[in-house]
């Protein structure tokens, strides 16, 4: 009997009423944070320059970003006002532009952000044959 009476009890383990229940909540905090990246830099410009032309010598190149959406951003230039010459230290004049902007990736990774620079090189500058170049620094910050 006692062997009938110890598998009745095991049998019916399972069907135990619970007397209650405790429980425990917890939350589930993300953050994300502004940020931004460039995914292409703007390319080396390379021009030719003949002090004896009289057109300004132009040229451009983009730099295309990506931020998380909605990330408000400014964009800030740090241009040479002069190319300097590698053989003589003569310098030649050149302006990048914009040297500013701004804006709002309204689409996050839906598409890239674009800011496109110029440059000119003024005509008419008496100046050493010469290589010349100055470093652009473009920054975004967010």
């Amino acid at each position: 009997m006692r062997k009938l009476l110890a598998a009745a009890v095991i049998a019916a383990a399972p069907f135990a009423a619970f007397a209650g229940t405790a429980s425990d909540d917890f939350t589930i905090t993300a953050t994300v944070d502004p940020y931004c990246e460039i995914e292409n830099g703007a390319s080396d410009i390379s021009v030719s320059y003949n002090p004896f032309d009289t057109s300004d010598v132009t040229a451009s190149t983009t730099t295309e970003f990506n931020c998380v959406k909605n990330t408000g951003y400014t964009i800030s230039v740090n241009a040479p006002s002069a190319l300097t010459g590698s053989t003589y230290g003569e310098s030649l004049n050149v302006s990048v532009s914009p040297t500013s902007g701004s804006g709002t990736d309204t689409d996050g990774l839906g598409g890239t952000e674009q800011f496109t620079m110029n440059i000119t090189i003024p005509a008419g500058q008496d100046v050493a044959t010469d290589t010349y170049s100055g470093t652009v620094t473009v920054d975004i910050n967010y």
